[in-house]
């Protein structure tokens, strides 16, 4: 379809703080191309969900073009799922799994606003958790992956770090968690069989085949196939740190699905509790604790890919 019209919605706090810069060259590309914009600064992230909903329904806006990583990706799909209204993917986070998933180069701005220009968009599947523990009723959509056990702490510990910063702060993280692990007893349900029900290290759930900035924890999922694969590392007799130290770098190639202590499955709902009560991350956010249940929103968004 023809971009004629196309609003910019950006994180300020995206590429360590200079998301604005990285939206005004987007702005000053966009143009080039002969088409009028209108960038979108939230105050704060309800004021950005605002501005989202509002340039979705603005019949004048061929286009949202979201500049960030994964959970602005988020924000933008979340108000333009279900409606026509493509998003552009310009990825300027730390992850940016999303944009790897469907072929948006990285750290090239003028050939992310080339393709954001060409106007051709696909459809592609969301995640949705539904929490139901002591934090109350809440519903959030994900893009790549949602994660509960290990991986969730750790983006708990490294949201309070303030030392050192990007990935690293991530692997600081993940070394101080290995040092206190502690098994929980996970019961995990997919399409209504149960696939584990003991000790567990981590479960995610995959929309996408990478989070993290390429991890393949779900190495096989698709965003166009209409379900969501599962990942669950049991903490098998004869568990040792060590062991999880071995078992961390693998998931950079997607191997960890070979060993026996993981376990995997694809279905459309998802459903799982842990004791004690695991935290749960949706695209490297924190959204609540467990028991949760994961389903599938086949097609439901747009976005803007290469040809």
């Amino acid at each position: 379809m023809p971009v004629r019209s196309l609003a910019v919605l950006a994180n300020p706090l995206a590429r360590r703080g200079t998301g604005l810069a990285i939206a005004a060259e987007v702005e000053r590309l966009v143009r080039s191309h002969g088409i009028e914009v209108t960038v979108l600064v939230g105050a704060d992230l309800a004021d950005a969900h605002r501005l989202a909903d509002q340039a979705v329904a603005n019949e004048e806006i061929d286009a949202l073009v979201a500049v960030g990583g994964d959970g602005t990706m988020r924000l933008a799909l979340e108000a333009a799922a279900g409606s026509p209204t493509p998003v552009g993917i310009v990825p300027a986070g730390t992850g940016n799994d999303l944009a790897r998933t469907v072929g948006i180069p990285l750290n090239d701005l003028p050939g992310a606003v080339a393709i954001i220009a060409a106007g051709r968009s696909e459809a592609i599947d969301l995640g949705r958790v539904r929490l139901s523990g002591a934090d109350g009723q809440r519903e959030v959509l994900f893009v790549t992956v949602a994660a509960t056990g290990f991986d969730a702490d750790v983006t708990d510990r490294a949201n309070r770090l303030r030392w050192p910063r990007g990935k690293a702060r991530y692997l600081v993280a993940a070394i101080a968690e290995v040092a206190r692990l502690r098994p929980r007893r996970f019961t995990v349900r997919v399409d209504g069989t149960t696939i584990t029900d003991g000790d567990v290290i981590f479960t995610a759930i995959g929309n996408t085949r990478s989070y993290g900035g390429g991890m393949l924890i779900t190495p096989s999922a698709d965003v166009h196939d209409g379900e969501l694969d599962v990942t669950v590392a049991t903490m098998a007799p004869g568990f040792s740190r060590m062991t999880m130290l071995r078992l961390m770098p693998t998931v950079f190639s997607g191997r960890h699905v070979d060993l026996e202590m993981v376990r995997t499955a694809r279905g459309t709902t998802i459903e799982v509790t842990s004791d004690p009560p695991a935290l749960v991350s949706v695209d490297g956010d924190l959204v609540g604790r467990l028991p949760a249940t994961f389903d599938t929103l086949p097609g439901v968004a747009h976005v803007l890919v290469p040809r």
